[in-house]
């Protein structure tokens, strides 16, 4: 396996150069559709040819187009002390292939699917797009809640989303959405139906919850300012999602970020509410990004006398700063303009992040119990600082370093006794075509 990265990452930090792109940045992609193809420079309506204008794309005139896609992660972790992980320290956390791309011009489509041994699809839907302001998508996709959910994992600041989102937010699961923009794509909208809550709700013999109503309302408030070019794109937004959770012990769980448990699952049984807000800015080579998620699961008659008990909220958020250092604009994604070997160092950024997580049900007036059933849940909480380097070698190849310091609120919740906090190290190769 090491020497199979070893090989792509030569091939990648020397491939040959591709023409800059002159054009402004292409506008981001709606919540929950995928991004635009790129556009063909040299367009031939009645030809079948293969082109590679950023990855290897077979046209077929103006009918179909196919854009094949290449993603690879390896991760290697240094925990301190070693305790606080059974995790390997290198592993290859994705290995995914896949296509997308448009058909008969205003259909857009995407499969992907992970390389591994019971390997399953991540993304495989369709969206229809002849009007902007509605468009229609429905297969498996992310669920339009957290902006940094809907951030693709090649895509992210950080080697691992916030906790918060990679806890609270749903992923993806099976449904159909009706999105757009308008008022000169300002306002964003997200309206769906899912088969359940997304596939971040259900783990061992948790189900999650049942079928999921969600919406995301997104708007870029700048545009109305005498604000000019990218510092005017800063998008805020709201989103909600609603479902019932079936009975027993199915609530949300909270772990540390590399997967070591601190808060068990409660009983629940009724309803489910999600509650976001989310807001990101990158004006130049600079970015400031924001979240706040809250769950309630109601817990009826989970009582020891099947009484109704106080819903379990869970809620969290976090805030990131990142900033370029040699110059690139962070608006429509990183492209270094001095590749290493082709001129330069490559893209090179800094990046910061603060985070908190945590459980209870906030009853005023009886004693935190440590119980699934109890009244009032013994409150658990986790804090964490990320610091990273991100290195940009080239259009196609990232590596990351993170250090992040994770602390618990409550000492005894650490899975080091006596020790409430720890620093884990991470390093990842990251190749995309």
């Amino acid at each position: 396996m090491k020497r199979l990265l070893w090989a792509w990452l030569v091939l990648a930090v020397s491939a040959p150069p591709v023409a800059a792109q002159t054009s402004e940045p292409n506008e981001p992609a709606p919540a929950g559709a995928t991004a635009s193809p790129v556009q063909d420079d040299d367009p031939d309506e009645g030809a079948v040819r293969f082109a590679f204008p950023g990855r290897p794309s077979l046209r077929f005139g103006d009918v179909l187009r196919i854009d094949f896609r290449l993603r690879l992660q390896g991760d290697g972790h240094a925990y301190s002390p070693a305790e606080v992980s059974d995790d390997p320290a290198w592993e290859m956390s994705r290995r995914r292939i896949g296509i997308q791309g448009t058909a008969f011009e205003h259909v857009e489509y995407e499969l992907e699917h992970e390389i591994r041994k019971r390997g399953q699809w991540r993304d495989a839907f369709v969206n229809v797009r002849y009007f902007d302001d509605y468009q229609v998508q429905g297969g498996k996709f992310k669920v339009p809640f957290s902006q940094e959910r809907l951030t693709g994992s090649t895509d992210l600041d950080f080697v691992y989303r916030a906790n918060v989102v990679d806890t609270l937010a749903p992923a993806r699961d099976v449904g159909v959405t009706l999105h757009g923009r308008f008022n000169q794509r300002a306002i964003g909208y997200d309206v769906g139906v899912f088969r359940n809550d997304g596939e971040a709700a259900r783990f061992d013999f948790n189900p999650g919850a049942g079928q999921t109503v969600a919406a995301r309302l997104a708007g870029r408030p700048l545009r109305l300012t005498a604000a000019t070019g990218s510092t005017r794109e800063m998008e805020v937004a709201v989103a909600v999602t609603a479902s019932e959770v079936p009975d027993g012990l199915n609530s949300l769980r909270g772990r540390t970020v590399f997967r070591e448990p601190f808060f068990a699952p409660v009983y629940v049984n009724g309803r489910r509410v999600r509650l976001g807000f989310d807001a990101d800015w990158r004006p130049g080579p600079f970015s400031l990004k924001a979240e706040f998620i809250r769950v309630t699961d109601e817990r009826k008659n989970q009582g020891i006398f099947d009484e109704d008990l106080p819903v379990l909220v869970s809620r969290g958020w976090y805030v990131s700063g990142t900033w370029v250092l040699t110059g690139e604009s962070k608006f429509d994604g990183i492209a270094p303009r001095r590749p290493l070997f082709q001129g330069g160092p490559g893209g090179i950024e800094l990046a910061a992040r603060l985070e908190r997580l945590g459980f209870g049900s906030s009853l005023e007036g009886e004693p935190e119990l440590p119980t699934p059933r109890a009244p009032n849940l013994l409150e658990a909480g986790l804090r964490a600082w990320t610091f990273g380097v991100n290195w940009y070698v080239n259009q196609w190849t990232k590596i990351q370093l993170n250090a992040v310091r994770e602390q618990f609120e409550d000492p005894d919740r650490s899975p080091i006794a006596g020790r409430a906090a720890f620093w884990t190290r991470v390093v990842r190769l990251q190749f995309v075509l």
